[in-house]
């Protein structure tokens, strides 16, 4: 009898265990906001019938000291176990500057890659970084011109063009790389993608002589991460310390422009032939929150190469950088006011609609930055494939008028909207880019011009005959529609919400709390305390979070809401009781209260 109580005893106790388990394992995953709704109740039901089966079987007092144990043992492992999931989110995986694991890709990347020298590839590293700094802010990126991409290139220009309508200019002091490691290596298609992480101090200063509320920064230590794309088994021909043709040898010249070419051969040095190049700039909180979906593979490229019958050098990051130039040719298209920068990259519906968008009063985007760029569906139509890829940009709007600036935004707000860029099926061999200035069919230079028509061979610029072009240009929303009106055109698609699959209700919140209380350019003592009081309650690390305490005193955090309404509502309710639980809120922190809450309808 004795034995088989204690049997029972034993066996409700690892139930209990188990039940507790189960319990807080699903509790909301990353975070414990969840949506489902039923948060466990059929396991505290069953937690309650142990217990009752415990006071009816077991003799007093003997059931009263097993049940307190029981009760006493969840409440305990409870606490842990809730902890543990609060803890688990991605803010806490932000970057300290220290390599903490191996490299992913790494090892089959050397294989593939024997007289990889990463020495002398960090030291690569290095003076770009150093240099690209020098570059911004002379706002001449000559210098480094041979050895970044077109879409970066074309970021730097665009962040240029808007700075000089701003009258602002952004002074670099006690620059310092702190650590720089390989942080993952990606196969895409006949290319190889080095991530490398870099870990640096700065003391950096935005100041603008039209408006001096636009005037932001000071010290920072921050990790970004920085790309570089190599074409695979093609031998290094150094492009960073020679100012000569990898090609031909001939001198490059010293200001190339908007194409990284050489005026004797015609080579680009910034295809990946030769030499790493530059092709993305990914800020921390950006990089850990992409999902590994939505990551490089040699597998999709594959794929996507034989749907689309696609050239032997076809490359989704490639594409995706194309994507970005388009896109930045359409923002600066809106900026200065002139439709003739962006006619040659888009279709007559885009043209039509972003034109639209051009109003009489001008408008600049100060600090603007594309966050992620991502290859989202593959489909087709009767003649054409056609590539889906999100965009997810941050700025500043800022109206100018009679040489006064006003501020639309009162904090950097992010935006997301999807490019769809067509080819047709049989696309001809192309002779040349719109991406570099050059008629796809005759290869002859194309300039802006609202005349798309080649000036050589009369071919229209913006023809899917051999180029992408920019055929659709939506929001989210109107993107899923899409996709549900035109599923069965789909050979490859991923779900949209990836996108902000990794940040949870509380993340959102509270980036966007930080923004708030930053919002007066202040960020004091008492709101200190209380974010650190915050971050505590809702499971957050504070050594790994403090990258986004100084973003926040600097201006360089952005207001971030994912799509669903739903969490918007959510995000904006955490927000607001956050704000006011000091009992105290500033004018332009109520503002932005306001106007978040008139554009996202909360």
């Amino acid at each position: 009898m004795k034995n088989r109580k204690l049997l029972l005893i034993l066996t409700i106790l690892a139930v209990c265990v188990f039940t507790a388990t189960v319990l807080y394992a699903r509790a909301g995953g990353a975070g414990g906001y969840s949506d489902s709704g039923n948060g466990g109740g059929e396991g505290i039901g069953y937690l309650i019938y142990i217990i009752i089966r415990v006071i009816i079987e077991l003799p007093f007092p003997l059931n009263i000291i097993v049940a307190g144990i029981i009760i006493g043992g969840f409440l305990i492992f409870s606490y842990i176990t809730k902890k543990k999931v609060r803890q688990q989110t991605i803010l806490n995986q932000l970057p300290t500057g220290e390599a903490t694991r191996k490299a992913g890709g790494y090892e089959s990347f050397l294989k593939h890659n024997p007289d990889f020298n990463e020495s002398s590839f960090k030291e690569n590293v290095k003076s770009a970084f150093m240099r690209i700094q020098k570059a911004w802010e002379a706002q001449d990126i000559s210098d480094v011109r041979k050895f970044i991409s077109d879409g970066v290139y074309q970021r730097f220009n665009t962040q240029f063009k808007m700075m000089q309508l701003l009258k602002q200019k952004n002074t670099i002091n006690n620059l310092e790389i702190k650590n720089l490691y390989i942080d993952r290596v990606e196969s895409d298609g006949l290319y190889d993608i080095i991530h490398v992480a870099i870990h640096a101090s700065i003391e950096d200063h935005f100041v603008s002589e039209l408006d001096s509320k636009l005037n932001q920064g000071g010290k920072e230590e921050f990790v970004e991460y920085w790309s570089f794309l190599k074409k695979r088994g093609k031998p290094r021909k150094d492009i960073y310390e020679t100012d000569n043709c990898p090609n031909c040898g001939a001198p490059l010249p010293e200001d190339m422009g908007e194409v990284s070419k050489c005026e004797m051969c015609g080579t680009l040095t910034n295809s990946g032939e030769y030499d790493w190049v530059l092709s993305e700039i990914t800020q921390a909180d950006d990089y850990i929150g992409t999902h590994k979906k939505l990551q490089k593979s040699s597998g999709l490229n594959e794929k996507i190469r034989n749907l689309i019958n696609a050239d032997h050098d076809f490359s989704v990051q490639l594409l995706e950088d194309k994507a970005s130039n388009g896109y930045l040719q359409i923002i600066t298209s809106i900026a200065l006011q002139d439709p003739s920068i962006m006619r040659r990259f888009v279709n007559d519906d885009v043209f039509q609609k972003v034109s639209a968008r051009i109003g009489e009063e001008q408008v600049a985007y100060n600090r603007i930055f594309l966050n992620d760029v991502t290859l989202l569906g593959v489909s087709e139509s009767d003649d054409k494939h056609i590539l889906a890829i999100s965009v997810r940009s941050s700025y500043q709007r800022i109206t100018l008028k009679d040489g006064k600036a006003t501020i639309v935004d009162p904090a950097l707000i992010s935006k997301t909207e999807v490019l769809l860029m067509s080819r047709d099926k049989q696309a001809s061999a192309s002779k040349g880019s719109l991406y570099t200035h050059n008629c796809p069919n005759c290869g002859a230079p194309a300039e802006n011009s609202l005349d798309i028509n080649c000036q050589y061979c009369g071919t229209p610029l913006n023809s899917t005959s051999s180029e992408w072009i920019i055929t659709g240009l939506m929001s989210m929303a109107e993107y899923n529609d899409y996709v549900s009106d035109n599923s069965s055109q789909f050979s490859y698609k991923v779900n949209p919400d990836l996108l902000d699959k990794l940040y949870d209700v509380r993340d959102f919140a509270f980036n966007n709390v930080m923004v708030v209380m930053a919002a007066d350019g202040e960020f004091s003592e008492e709101e200190k305390e209380f974010m650190h009081e915050l971050a505590k309650k809702w499971g957050y690390d504070i050594n790994r979070i403090q990258p986004f305490f100084q973003m926040a005193v600097n201006g360089q955090l952005i207001i971030r809401m994912p799509e669903d309404e739903k969490k918007q509502q959510k995000i904006f309710k955490m927000m607001e009781k956050a704000a006011y639980a000091d009992n105290t809120i500033s004018p332009e922190e109520q503002d932005l209260l306001d106007r978040m809450r008139m554009q996202y309808n909360v």
